[in-house]
Parts: C-alpha cells; sequence; structure tokens
C-alpha cells in the first residue's frame, strides 16, 4: 500500500512495515539521525521535533496503533526543505525518510499508547 502525501507517493506503510522495530535505548532519544520506523517511549521521545537538513523530499507519518503492531496513520507529510512535527505522546510510531536529521526542539508530557495505561490479561 502507498500514501500519497501532498501529491508524492510517501510509502509511509511499506516503510513502517518494512523497518521493523528500531533497537530500543535506555532512554528514549532526542534526535532522529536515520530514515525508518521509531516507537514512542521506547526509541524516541514525544514532542516537537525539527529537520536540520532534508534530502530532496522529506516524507514523515505519525502512527497511532497497539503493540501487536496494528498502525493506522494520524498524519503525515512530504516537503521539500526542512519541516516541523509534533509527535503527540498518544501516537505509536514515527515513520521518515529523506528528512535528514531531526532535533526534539519542544517536549510534550504525556504516556506512549505502546503500553497504554489500564489492566490488561488474556481469557
Amino acid at each position: 500500500m502507498s500514501l500519497l502525501l501532498n501529491g508524492v507517493a510517501a510509502g509511509a506503510a511499506a516503510i513502517a512495515c518494512s523497518a521493523g522495530l528500531a533497537a530500543a535505548t535506555t532512554t528514549p532519544a532526542t534526535a532522529i539521525t536515520t530514515d525508518g520506523t521509531f516507537h514512542l517511549g521506547v526509541d524516541i521521545q514525544p514532542g516537537t521535533y525539527t529537520t536540520t537538513t532534508a534530502g530532496t523530499v522529506c516524507a514523515w507519518a505519525r502512527l497511532s496503533g497497539n503493540a501487536q503492531g496494528t498502525a493506522t496513520l494520524q498524519a503525515g507529510g512530504a516537503i521539500n526543505g526542512t519541516t516541523t512535527v509534533t509527535i503527540a505522546p498518544t501516537d505509536y510510531a514515527f515513520v521518515t525518510t529523506g528528512c535528514g536529521t531531526w532535533n526534539l526542539t519542544t517536549t510534550v508530557s504525556g504516556g506512549s499508547s505502546l503500553f497504554p495505561s489500564g489492566t490488561f490479561g488474556s481469557s
């Protein structure tokens, strides 16, 4: 499945499926330095990120979802040049390609939707 953002085929769904889960860090990062899929609370912190440089086309997507891997597009874009995106604490993952480095400029408080609050069990 391809995603069309501002008239540009971003393929975010394919990127999200093929990139897999990036290696978890002890503390979620405040910068995104490579293309890929980054999970909130595991790989990155929620907040407002700005690109420092961008390739020919910078494509990004914010995804909601769950730990079972089901994801839904919340917002996305494709632009030539730098851009700013606020990744919500309730987002599941952030997908980026061709955007260069994203730096956290403003933090947003709240928990990650990767492990939402509540009681869980199996029957």
